[in-house]
């Protein structure tokens, strides 16, 4: 059960509350362990909740993948309806996004970061709220882990994998810009270099290692997003 943190109230000086509708396990522990810590020094308390992907008669509902938009649209639109929340945002995969997600179709090839762009600024069109915040991870959180190359090969004490992945960020240009393709997308390339990579624990504890500080340097896309995150914040402070 995660810390549901201090109320905010929309006083000023007071800690702001944002949702992040995640994935899963894995984003739910970066959120945790990587982001948490940093955004609340400036009085941001980021809370983690798992889409919700299917309901069994008679038993809690089932937590993690996306499926259709709709899903993630009701979700959104939930986490929305409840008025102690400043900032509702979303850290899903650009990689298997569902096809019929806003914007998708239409998007432009071949620049990732307008791409991405393109598709966040639909869903933001569709829920039509100020405190929606889109997020879509370029391609995959695993395109973090390539950037925390150095961290991971020390936990798992293997040099050669950091020079492994480390060649890959260096063939795309940055670690965000590493490709989606189904053989070829990051968490692929890292399975094949290590195949005892465990996704939920290995990835966000090397993502740590290496700090927040240092990934945001390294993947504008998720600079970008965090920035705004902040600057909501004080903005919305600033108007209290």
């Amino acid at each position: 059960m995660v810390d549901p943190g201090p109320s905010g109230s929309g006083e000023a000086g007071e800690m702001r509350q944002v949702h992040v509708l995640v994935e899963g396990a894995t984003e739910e522990r970066l959120v945790q362990q990587v982001l948490q810590p940093e955004l609340l020094v400036r009085d941001i308390w980021v809370t983690p909740v798992a889409l919700k992907t299917r309901r069994a008669a008679g038993r809690p509902h089932d937590k993690g993948g996306v499926s259709r938009w709709p899903k993630i649209e009701h979700d959104i639109r939930a986490l929305l309806r409840n008025p102690a929340v400043d900032t509702v945002t979303t850290m899903l995969d650009l990689y298997g996004l569902p096809s019929d997600t806003p914007g998708l179709s239409g998007a432009p090839a071949g620049d990732a970061y307008a791409r991405v762009g393109h598709i966040e600024e639909a869903m933001a069109r569709v829920i039509d709220d100020e405190r929606f915040v889109p997020f879509l991870v370029l391609h995959e959180t695993e395109a973090w882990v390539l950037a925390a190359a150095n961290e991971l090969a020390e936990l798992i004490e293997s040099p050669r994998l950091a020079d492994v992945l480390r060649s890959h960020v260096t063939a795309a240009g940055g670690p965000e810009l590493v490709n989606d393709g189904p053989d070829t997308a990051p968490s692929k390339r890292i399975l094949r270099a290590h195949p005892a990579y465990r996704k939920v624990v290995d990835g966000p504890d090397a993502i740590e290692l290496l700090g927040l500080g240092a990934l945001r340097t390294a993947c504008p896309h998720l600079d970008a997003w965090l920035k705004r995150l902040e600057s909501e914040s004080g903005s919305r402070d600033r108007c209290s």
